[in-house]
């Protein structure tokens, strides 16, 4: 019997998950073009990563590790996606599987919304608040994003209370942080800053006394 570790799923992607990322990405969003399947493809990706994976950890760490035979890889895939996913979706997976490459699954499904979106003409913001945001704040900075980015914005929202208030934004790889924790923390390496050049001077001008 194999024991499958938990593993932690990545949230920065190296050179060689985001190449494989876009790669893979490509693939399945011709195939599903062909097929006219991609909205829906795109929305069993998502669920599959976001939802299922999160809630299976070790359903992810089986897929992933190279100590799991192909053979076993596919029928773990039959009996958990057989009747949730398309037939597409499936042959897709069991290709990732077939090329070691489950590693890259979430690097590939940030890489097909992007590449989906782009061809919509809108874009992915994930954007962290302490609290909820107001349906009328959520229109304003929707509104505000789409006139900075030139595109129309698909707000991705959660919630982390460390913040205290304001917001963290990120639009790919770039982070605007505008939280409260942020600006505390750039307040406190102010001060210090601040404090060790007023004790900088007092030397030198003690110095300069003797």
């Amino acid at each position: 019997m194999i024991e499958i570790e938990n593993v932690r799923p990545p949230t920065v992607f190296d050179t060689d998950q985001q190449h494989a990322g876009r790669v893979y990405a490509k693939a399945l969003l011709g195939a599903s073009e062909k097929a006219g399947l991609t909205q829906q493809v795109v929305e069993e990706l998502d669920q599959l990563v976001s939802d299922l994976l999160e809630r299976v950890p070790k359903l992810e760490a089986a897929l992933t590790s190279p100590r799991v035979p192909l053979e076993t890889k596919y029928r773990v895939l039959d009996r958990a996606f057989q009747h949730r996913l398309s037939e597409l979706m499936l042959r897709f997976l069991k290709v990732v599987c077939r090329h070691r490459r489950f590693d890259c699954l979430r690097a590939i499904h940030r890489a097909v919304r992007e590449q989906y979106h782009d061809l919509l003409g809108c874009v992915d913001v994930q954007i962290k608040t302490a609290q909820p945001l107001t349906i009328d704040l959520r229109a304003d900075v929707t509104a505000r994003l789409e006139t900075m980015l030139g595109k129309r914005v698909n707000l991705v929202e959660s919630l982390d209370p460390a913040l205290i208030g304001g917001l963290v934004v990120r639009v790919g790889d770039t982070v605007y942080d505008a939280s409260v924790a942020n600006r505390l923390v750039r307040l406190r390496r102010e001060a210090l800053e601040k404090t060790a050049q007023t004790i900088k001077e007092a030397v030198e001008r003690f110095e300069i006394a003797e």
